[in-house]
């Protein structure tokens, strides 16, 4: 089945009339600019100096006429800007947050996740505010600057070399800034994922940092990556702050040219009163423009550095492909879960072998029970079980049916997970059951619960279900976190859940109490455990041992043909008694 072409950066195409709309609103608003120290140069020349009052007023009305015009259509063109920057920020933040939940975990792991967490909230802002930027400056200040020079040329034609020289000197400062900029804040960006994982890092393993008593250590490396930050934007804060004090500096030497020019040149100045402020005030709006200028080099300098980085994580292919079939047949007489002789292979030429010749077969309602030593490949069984990867070589079979060939949708409806790390989220005990079944009633969630064994402790909080849940499940114990997640899975009421050594903070009479449920529900169950006292009771234990089946068998079975399985029977006599 061929795979179609992933998207690359969300395109500006569907608000393509508005983006060109408010920069020409923007042509209005430099033509009243324009024109207003055009007319001030006759309401002081032909009005006040000859005492003729009624044109000064009449260009002076008309002034304030286009300042109230411009006013009105410079209001219109920044709505739009905004509204378009937000609209695309939204739709580019979308198409990336659905590229993250499109990945497979391998390849999350090999981008990074706090690297494609950094374009989610950064890049994607800058790309924002690159449009925003774009939208309102992008005729407004060359316009202002080709307008400027071209009345000052029609003023005096002297006047119009001076701006002409000014202009192109201020255009070489512009060409260094734009050359040098996107290497720099690229190494900005980089930086910036250095930080993040560094945080994130220590947000993570704070309990493990206290414990070992590396505060300082981990607060040694989280500075060393501040400064490196710190030291790269105060290079590039420098080298941007060239730009102002240059272009000041060019400007202001053409004022002080201009009025020479009025007042010394030739023995009395060969421009006017009026002609000098029109003079100046276009240098003014030269510098104004520059200065405008400036600043949407540097946000599109910035913009086309995280484009870069968002175009390689948008090209991103998913190593998990959706199936065509979208539903799976009710229950038939084919087995629920099949592998059929299934390797997997990590690393980018497959050279590193993780599981090999994993071949088991699980029934509708059956049993089947994982074991092994750390690093054996239960972990890797379940991802390829649940298709958060696919075998390199091999099948794996539900209901009859290659799961490559399975809509994903249909095959996570199928199938329930409840991770060894629980997967809480901030929010109550309610919202956090219900990602199994929106829909549900509270009846049916408190139902739930008291299968898992959590309505037991939900039940004694004044809030029950409304009870708060912070981030990760902090405020619950093990126990309590676990039980929750396997509530969560029991209203969902999936034909297959498969434990990943999810009972493990629970006492052996919980434990107990929810495995007999989940048989009496004829739920199908794939569960891997440390405890064999939690797989006496499967219909099968397969022992894991180097990526292979080196036994299987129930419980007094494997205790007779498996040194391995027997050994950690005898480690765990209490478990088996």
């Amino acid at each position: 089945m061929g795979r179609k072409p992933s998207p690359s950066l969300v395109p500006l195409r569907p608000y393509l009339f508005k983006t060109f709309l408010a920069p020409a609103l923007k042509l209005f608003e430099v033509a009243t600019e324009l024109l207003t120290p055009f007319l001030i140069r006759y309401i002081i020349d032909e009005g006040i100096a000859k005492e003729n009052m009624g044109l000064a007023l009449g260009l002076g009305g008309v002034i304030l006429a286009f300042a109230f015009l411009g006013f009105g259509v410079t209001l219109f063109a920044q709505y739009l800007s905004s509204r378009v920057a937000a609209d695309y920020g939204h739709a580019l933040k979308g198409a990336i947050f659905r590229k993250i939940s499109s990945l497979s975990e391998g390849q999350l792991s090999r981008f990074g996740k706090d690297k494609a967490t950094t374009i989610l909230s950064s890049d994607s802002f800058n790309m924002q505010s690159g449009v925003n930027m774009f939208m309102r400056l992008i005729f407004r200040p060359p316009f202002l600057l080709i307008g400027s020079f071209a009345l000052s040329f029609l003023i005096d034609y002297r006047a119009g070399l001076i701006f002409g020289a000014v202009i192109l000197l201020c255009a070489l400062i512009f060409l260094l800034v734009i050359l040098v900029s996107p290497r720099k804040y690229a190494s900005i960006q980089a930086n910036l994922d250095n930080i993040s994982v560094h945080a994130n890092d220590s947000l993570r393993g704070a309990r493990h940092i206290r414990a070992f008593n590396q505060e300082e250590l981990e607060g040694k490396r989280f500075s060393e990556s501040l400064a490196s930050y710190e030291r790269k934007n105060m290079d590039m804060a420098l080298y941007n702050a060239l730009v102002s004090p240059g272009t000041f500096f060019l400007v202001d030497l053409g004022m002080i040219l201009v009025v020479y020019l009025g007042g010394v040149a030739d023995g009395g100045g060969v421009l006017t009163t009026g002609e000098i402020v029109s003079l100046i005030s276009y240098l003014t709006h030269s510098l104004q423009a520059m200065v405008m200028f400036s600043r949407l080099i540097v946000s599109l300098n910035k913009a086309m550095s995280s484009k870069k980085r968002i175009d390689a994580f948008l090209s991103l292919e998913p190593d998990i492909v959706d199936g065509e079939r979208k539903e799976i047949p009710a229950k038939s007489a084919s087995n629920l879960l099949e592998f059929q002789d299934v390797a997997f292979s990590f690393g980018e030429k497959g050279d590193r072998e993780v599981i090999s010749g994993i071949s088991f077969s699980l029934k509708e309602g059956g049993r089947v029970g994982l074991i092994g030593p750390t690093g054996s490949g239960k972990s890797t069984l379940l991802s390829l079980a649940l298709r958060l990867r696919d075998p390199s070589q091999g099948k794996v079979l539900f209901r009859g049916i290659d799961e490559r060939e399975l809509a994903l949708s249909a095959l996570h409806e199928a199938e329930g997970y409840v991770s060894q790390k629980p997967s809480l989220f901030k929010g109550t005990i309610r919202s956090n059951v219900l990602l199994g079944r929106p829909e549900a009633t509270d009846e049916e969630v408190v139902q739930a619960l008291k299968d898992a064994e959590a309505w037991e402790y939900v039940s004694k909080w004044e809030d029950s279900l409304d009870h708060p849940v912070e981030e990760g499940g902090a405020n619950l114990s093990g126990g309590q976190r676990q039980r929750l997640l396997i509530a969560r899975a029991f209203l969902r009421g999936n034909p297959l859940l498969i434990l990943d050594d999810s009972l493990s903070a629970l006492d052996y009479l919980t434990e107990r109490k929810i495995l007999d449920r989940l048989k009496e529900k004829g739920m199908g169950l794939l569960l891997v455990s440390s405890r064999v006292g939690s797989l006496r009771d499967m219909d099968e234990i397969l022992f894991l041992e180097d990526g292979r089946i080196s036994a299987r068998g129930k419980h007094e079975e494997l205790l007779e043909r498996s040194e391995g399985y027997r050994e950690i029977c005898e480690m765990q006599k209490g478990s088996v008694a």
